[in-house]
């Protein structure tokens, strides 16, 4: 009898330790928006793990970080290009966002004779890089529009460990090249690494 309740504690003690263990798993999560986050966060760590980042821990490896009290939470609608997107601001104001700092080929030019396959190569890398991504976050330099009235924005993503900038993956993976136009100048020295 001695046996058999040394043997029934270990199990009553592990089944009762797994029972407390699963609202930690998420299974009783009632916030659809942690659904989605642990959604993205998963993919975007599938797309991360193809990547050769050099020893780094961060894709690609990119290195800027950024305080994120600074940014601006939106969400994400589309992307236009692979230097432009379209998302809704807090307010709900839809907003044309230009990454700030970057240049990639044309590839939704009305002259279709501008467009070029290394501009549908970069917004094809955006797509897949923002496809699971319903936030993005908005970190703004000094002049926050455009002569065109587009916002003007370095775009970060949250991996679930940390944020990083698009317009700087862009970069770093030759999608896009760097472009320095004052007064919005705050990453440009980083920015510099990127060129040519």
């Amino acid at each position: 009898m001695k046996n058999t309740n040394l043997v029934r504690k270990p199990l009553i003690s592990l089944l009762a330790a797994s029972i407390l263990m699963l609202p930690l798993t998420g299974c009783f999560d009632d916030n659809p928006q942690q659904t989605v986050y642990q959604t993205t966060a998963n993919t975007l760590a599938s797309v991360y793990a193809e990547q050769d980042v050099g020893g780094t821990e961060l894709p690609w490896g990119v290195t800027l970080q950024v305080d994120p009290s600074v940014l601006v939470p939106c969400e994400f609608e589309r992307v236009v290009d692979g230097d432009t997107i379209i998302v809704h601001s807090p307010d709900g104001e839809r907003l044309r966002v230009r990454l700030t700092g970057i240049n990639a080929p044309e590839s939704v030019h009305p002259d279709e004779n501008q467009n070029t396959d290394e501009g549908r190569d970069s917004s094809q890398f955006m797509k897949d890089l923002l496809s699971d991504v319903d936030t993005v976050y908005l970190e703004y330099d000094v002049d926050e529009k455009d002569q065109y009235d587009r916002t003007l924005a370095y775009v970060w993503i949250d991996t679930g460990d940390t944020y990083i900038m698009v317009n700087e993956v862009m970069l770093a993976t030759d999608h896009a090249e760097p472009v320095y136009i004052e007064p919005n100048l705050r990453y440009a020295n980083t920015f510099k690494k990127y060129e040519g």
